[in-house]
């Protein structure tokens, strides 16, 4: 499968992207590092009730030269340290919080695609730097995503991923960066037409 180079983000898109993040917490600068809590036991308890996905082991020296190797990301149904280039094939990650008002309005389109494209593309969700991860496992819980969670309390993402604001979902092939989006999905065939241009993979 051929691969397309990330599209540069246009100033625009970054000015729009930053005035989302300040539209989801008015109180919170997109230049500010912020730190999440950790994921406790009891988080890791109710992400397995809720059914959410456990992600794929990271292989003790498995070197990569990908940029989203190496944080510090675990994984929230068991609390190990994960790699979002340990996910192979299409993936699409989601990096949200629960207190963002979009990232809710958004996460049913996910949950929607996640279900239409199972065995094709793997989606993950990042939580990202939030505070309360539980609310965030509840949200998923009661939005029926499944698919795995990563948590970045320590907000790790940032610079790899470039981020603004949030939402913001990145499209990735065999960890390797292909496209993003900068701004809440609100149509479900927007979506779609991103995972068939940046994933080549139809509906």
């Amino acid at each position: 499968m051929a691969r397309r180079p990330m599209a540069k983000h246009t100033v625009a898109g970054v000015l729009l992207a930053t005035l989302f993040l300040a539209a989801c917490a008015p109180d919170r600068s997109a230049d500010e590092a912020t730190d999440g809590a950790p994921i406790s036991g009891a988080v890791m308890s109710a992400a397995q009730e809720a059914g959410i996905d456990s992600c794929p082991a990271r292989a003790a020296g498995d070197a990569t030269d990908s940029p989203l190797a190496d944080l510090e990301l675990v994984c929230v149904a068991t609390g190990e340290p994960v790699d979002l280039a340990a996910f192979d094939g299409p993936v699409v990650v989601n990096v949200w919080a629960h207190w963002c008002e979009p990232c809710r309005e958004e996460l049913p389109l996910l949950v929607k695609a996640a279900a239409e494209y199972a065995g094709r593309v793997t989606f993950v969700g990042v939580v990202f730097a939030d505070e309360d991860p539980s609310a965030a496992i509840e949200l998923a819980r009661s939005t029926g995503v499944t698919y795995p969670q990563v948590a970045d309390p320590s907000s790790s993402l940032r610079a790899p991923l470039s981020l603004r604001g949030l939402p913001t979902t990145v499209f990735l092939v065999d960890g390797e960066i292909v496209g993003s989006q900068l701004t809440p999905y609100d149509d479900y065939r927007v979506l779609v037409a991103d995972i068939a241009d940046h994933l080549e993979v139809e509906q």
